[in-house]
């Protein structure tokens, strides 16, 4: 009888502040060798909550169509993010129903129950000093941040961690090249400044982008969704109501 493991795989969860200090791809890496040779054949990937891609969904399905059996999820904020605990374990559980997967999906603890803060300051503070910021040019910006551009709408798009688990990545950019087909988006009085955002807090009716000054929050986006309210309400001013969640009373 073999005794071979069921195929597996680790999942890095971080954001993507996370990764710019402490590159996920290299700490999936250094991972994979700490980890021989007792999980050999263990796939070891990446995943984002916010801002970045690839989804965790997205992930997860991937390592289904892979034939991975159980995968194991494991969050690498530091600090963890508190709200993760209250939400991620039925999200998984909801992407396990929706796509009717048979992967084992675990959900490890937070990677920070495992570090020694105390002994991760001392660490630091035993490196060479840095120079002292007396040294460093006094300033609080760039000249060019002090001008507004001309602009007519801001549009802010969720890419919280939830909105995320919704695919909100690749709908932003779908947002964003459906915007850059129109020229008067882009410049001038009628030029619309689109920008991604953390949590816009209701997340069961994501993904989720607002409008303003209109004050108009749409919901349940699809790239369909988005196509009409580009067409209609950036270029024609008139809102798409079926898929308004809030409107500000004027």
């Amino acid at each position: 009888m073999s005794n071979s493991s069921p195929p597996s795989a680790i999942v890095l969860y971080g954001r993507a502040a996370f990764d710019q200090t402490q590159n996920l791809t290299q700490l999936a890496a250094r991972l994979h060798e700490v980890l021989q040779p007792d999980r050999a054949g263990c796939r070891i990937t990446t995943a984002f909550a916010d801002l970045t891609g690839p989804s965790l969904p997205d992930v997860l399905d991937a390592l289904a169509a892979a034939g991975i059996e159980d995968t194991t999820v494991v969050t690498c904020m530091v600090p963890a993010d508190p709200s993760l605990s209250t939400w991620l374990a039925g999200a998984l559980s909801q992407w396990r129903a929706d796509r009717g997967a048979a992967m084992t999906v675990r959900l490890a603890p937070p990677v920070e129950q495992a570090i020694d803060m105390a002994a991760a300051v001392a660490a630091v503070l035993a490196l060479p000093a840095a120079g002292d910021v007396a040294q460093v040019v006094p300033s609080l910006g760039k000249p060019g941040w002090s001008k507004i551009p001309e602009h007519g709408r801001q549009v802010f798009f969720c890419v919280g961690a939830r909105c995320l688990h919704r695919a909100a990545e690749p709908l932003y950019q779908h947002l964003r090249s459906a915007m850059k087909s129109h020229r008067a988006l882009a410049a001038g009085p009628r030029r619309v400044m689109c920008a991604r955002s953390s949590c816009l807090y209701p997340c069961n009716l994501g993904p989720l982008m607002t409008v303003h000054p209109d004050g108009v929050w749409y919901g349940g986006l699809t790239r369909e969704r988005i196509d009409r309210i580009v067409a209609e309400h950036l270029l024609g001013d008139v809102r798409v109501e079926e898929c308004v969640v809030h409107a500000a009373v004027k």
